[in-house]
């Protein structure tokens, strides 16, 4: 998906998400990239080379306090959301939602072009795409399990939407197995 998305305003949607991950609590750069991995990735990945310039940005601009917090030799800036951050945060979950929605995915990419392969070969891709979704969808499941009432209801609910999104998809390629397979015989 689309992570380079500039809001009404002016920041990345990835700041936005930056924002919305610290509105749970100070964290340090390391915590934020970690409660994005285990929370928003599926839908919004965050990497360490756009958090930090993002975090630099946010503080800047007001929106984040930064605190060197050391740990023993090793050097650590724990952020907070500041008031304005706080309105900021509730500005941009405010904002209409303008454009469509992009999906990016790689094996869907190779498999619109994969005329040329042969059944077996498409069958052995479809299969390694729907392991995929399988995986996936356990673990969005298992991250539901572990989020439990503490999460609130709309972080549950979104957890549940990237399980039942990866289940569809993986039936998806078993129905489509299961045509090429009847193609294949006839």
């Amino acid at each position: 998906m689309s992570q380079t998305r500039q809001s009404n305003t002016g920041r990345s949607n990835t700041s936005s998400a930056i924002l919305g991950i610290l509105s749970t609590g100070p964290m340090s750069g390391y915590d934020i990239k970690a409660f994005a991995d285990r929370s928003v990735r599926p839908f919004w990945a965050v990497s360490y080379g756009q958090l930090y310039p993002e975090l630099k940005a946010l503080a800047a601009a007001g929106l984040v306090a930064a605190e060197a917090q050391p740990r023993g030799s090793r050097r650590r800036t724990v952020y907070r959301l500041t008031e304005r951050g706080q309105a900021a945060l509730a500005n941009w979950l405010a904002e209409p939602i303008e454009g469509g929605h992009e999906l990016r995915d790689e094996m869907l990419l190779k498999l619109f072009f994969g005329d040329p392969l042969s059944p077996s070969q498409l069958q052995s891709f479809l299969r390694q795409m729907r392991r995929r979704h399988e995986e996936a969808a356990a673990n969005l499941t298992k991250q539901e399990a572990r989020l439990g009432s503490r999460a609130g209801a709309l972080r549950l609910a979104v957890s549940r939407f990237g399980s039942e999104y990866h289940r569809f998809r993986a039936d998806w390629c078993t129905r489509l197995l299961a045509e090429i397979q009847g193609g294949a015989r006839r």
